[in-house]
């Protein structure tokens, strides 16, 4: 009985998450800030440090 499933290739996902990229980087953008939470990645000091009174003032919210 032959796989009739399609092995994953890098290459492949590559160039057609590059197709999707340049068609619609606003669409792509948006479900990356829907889908992908970054802020478990960001050390606590960081926060802290960035939103430091004595600091500069942050026209972007982390």
């Amino acid at each position: 009985m032959p796989i009739s499933a399609k092995q994953l290739n890098l290459c492949d996902i590559s160039s057609e998450f590059d197709k999707f990229f340049h068609q619609d980087q606003n669409n792509l953008l948006s479900l990356l800030k829907q889908h992908i939470d970054i802020t478990p990645f960001i050390p606590f000091s960081f926060y802290q440090k960035y939103y430091s009174s004595l600091g500069t003032n942050r026209d972007y919210s982390l």
